[in-house]
């Protein structure tokens, strides 16, 4: 088998059915499965993939009590048979060469993480659910908010004949911006990036079986909505695996309600910071917690890189972690200040940080790092380091 398409899907059975019937259109030479989790679907989901008419060969992974995406996936890859895993979701609509486009990627490439374009949305159901936002966008693209739950807005048809891509949309969010800024400044191949794995985002992204194998799978500790492609993402990253950008690999996204709240997203972040809390991995706090422009943040990780060459500024680098754990504790608390639960840091000792700067931006030429470790200790200690 060459590949393997890996679907969780939870109480998502009408967008499922429309992600299996664009998988039905796939124009492929080469045969590959589809593997769906269903991670505990109360809605009748198991019913609908057991009747399901599939054109390629389909499993299904029935797991009776939700344990969160990452134990879905899994169970699903464990399952798999296919050289190559291709990550897809139950909300996907696949263009035609999707599946052919992930497959001929890695041909030529033993080594490759393929991340495809995944910002595309489209409302193919109406939810009674929805934001006050989505039932705007709704009635000023049909016409009218539709009177009951989960009214068809898209036709089957339209995902037959391809015709979905155009009734599409870009996510018009901040998180997309800062990923568009980044690939116009360093190019689809992200040359000269040091956070590839902000871009494996697994509604969309393919890579070698046994590379995700060997370096754990997903981390079943993550349990709440969001961040396990991203803990996948940096895994692979340090493994040495290369990231490209796709975007001619286009799949689409069908709006729902959220599936995540806040503190979901706080949960998750904590624990990731508590994962990756060393200084080689301050990609993980500069991206989740560091106040700097994408540009900016990657310089800083790039005068990081350089520090670790030289052991003798070690120091640096962990009183630099020290300064983003406060910024990770004040983003994730907002009501730190009411609570009166201020974190700082008592043995920051401004003489030799002031002494190892210089010295360093003197000898190895670091600029960025200088630029934040002075903002941050000014912002955070009141230390001034110029």
């Amino acid at each position: 088998m060459k590949a393997s398409v890996i679907i969780p899907a939870y109480n998502s059975k009408e967008r499922l059915y429309n992600s299996l019937l664009s998988l039905n259109q796939q124009e492929c030479d080469e045969e590959f499965e589809v593997i769906v989790a269903d991670n505990g679907s109360e809605d009748g989901t198991l019913s609908m993939l057991e009747s399901f008419q599939a054109d390629f060969p389909l499993a299904i992974v029935r797991i009776e009590q939700n344990r969160g995406i990452a134990y879905g996936r899994n169970q699903a890859i464990r399952k798999a048979k296919g050289d190559i895993l291709i990550f897809h979701d139950s909300d996907m609509l696949a263009e035609k060469e999707h599946v052919a486009k992930h497959m001929k990627a890695h041909e030529n490439d033993e080594n490759l993480v393929v991340c495809g374009l995944f910002w595309k949305r489209i409302y193919s159901f109406y939810y009674e659910d929805f934001e006050e936002e989505n039932k705007r966008q709704i009635a000023e693209q049909f016409g009218a908010v539709p009177a009951k739950d989960k009214q068809e807005l898209l036709q089957q048809s339209d995902i037959r004949n391809g015709t979905f891509l155009e009734k599409s949309y870009d996510l018009d969010i901040d998180f997309v911006h800062v990923l568009k800024s980044v690939l116009e400044h360093y190019g689809d191949d992200l040359n000269g990036y040091h956070m590839p794995w902000r871009f494996f985002i697994t509604n969309n992204s393919s890579v070698k079986r046994k590379h995700v194998e060997n370096v754990g799978l997903f981390d079943e500790g993550i349990v709440k909505y969001g961040f396990e492609d991203y803990d996948l993402g940096i895994k692979l990253h340090k493994a040495g695996m290369a990231f490209k950008i796709r975007r001619d690999i286009i799949s689409v996204h069908q709006e729902h309600p959220s599936n995540s709240s806040i503190d979901d997203i706080r949960t998750n972040i904590a624990y990731m910071c508590d994962k990756y809390n060393d200084i080689y991995s301050m990609d993980v706090h500069l991206v989740f917690n560091g106040p700097f422009y994408p540009v900016m943040t990657n310089n800083i990780m790039g005068d990081i890189q350089t520090l670790h060459k030289h052991p003798q500024y070690a120091y640096l680098l962990e009183e630099f972690l020290k300064l983003l754990q406060i910024v990770r504790y004040r983003n994730l608390t907002p009501d730190w200040r009411e609570k009166g639960t201020e974190v700082t840091v008592t043995d920051f000792d401004a003489n030799r940080v002031k002494a190892l700067l210089y010295d360093a931006q003197k000898r190895i030429g670091i600029h960025d790092f200088v630029i934040a470790m002075t903002m941050l200790a000014s912002d955070l200690l009141q230390i001034d380091l110029k």
